[in-house]
């Protein structure tokens, strides 16, 4: 008995001591805790976020999950946008000219006529050719054709005259340049013709010749 008793009083007192040194270390452990800086706590106290913050940074996620991004414009809304044609600006019509405005630039516009001398009267050098041709309108030819309103036309073309087959073969029109040179020699300008006068030589008497026969209509 005596040696459990000494044995149980033993075990005891290992246990006791242990015991101390448990409680010495955690109230150590709580000093240190308690003693520590306060830039410690306020460190650990900044690492935490806060609820608030952590519940606002939920939302913008959930936000922006909710709307998807604006997916970029392709390569033909671009090269369209780019290449935007305007309409042309359309020109307004001219304002309506009165009546009086609009002949006058009518007017203006026309080339001038051209003025063709003519004799108002029968000069005294139109005597020798009075001789075989009439030159009053409707009557009938004598040795020669009418001459009335044969200016412009064709030669041989005077109805009512037998003329040379020269002469309607000619093909001449009777303007100022071929009734001056026929005036001038019959024979030359129309071999072949019936007419057999020599022609005027004085071109002055033969101007006036001319400008008798084109006014003659």
């Amino acid at each position: 008995m005596t040696d459990r008793t000494a044995f149980m009083m033993t075990l005891c007192g290992a246990a006791a001591m242990s015991l101390a040194a448990c409680g010495s270390e955690s109230a150590d452990t709580t000093v240190n805790e308690t003693n520590a800086p306060d830039n410690s706590v306020a460190s650990v106290a900044v690492a935490q976020p806060p609820a608030d913050a952590a519940d606002t940074a939920d939302a913008a996620i959930e936000a922006s999950a909710d709307k998807p991004e604006t997916p970029p414009p392709s390569g033909d809304e671009i090269t369209a946008k780019s290449t935007r044609v305007t309409e042309p600006v359309k020109d307004e019509p001219p304002a309506l000219q009165k009546p009086a405005e609009l002949k006058l630039a009518l007017a203006m516009a026309a080339p001038a006529p051209q003025k063709t001398v003519v004799a108002a009267v029968r000069p005294a050098s139109f005597g020798q050719c009075a001789v075989c041709h009439s030159d009053k309108q409707g009557q009938k030819s004598g040795f020669g054709p009418n001459l009335f309103g044969i200016a412009g036309t064709k030669a041989g073309a005077v109805p009512g005259y037998a003329f040379s087959a020269a002469m309607t073969s000619s093909g001449v029109l009777w303007n100022r340049a071929n009734l001056d040179a026929f005036l001038l020699s019959p024979q030359s300008k129309i071999p072949g013709t019936k007419m057999s006068f020599s022609g005027v030589k004085d071109a002055a008497k033969r101007k006036e010749i001319v400008d008798y026969i084109l006014g003659l209509k």
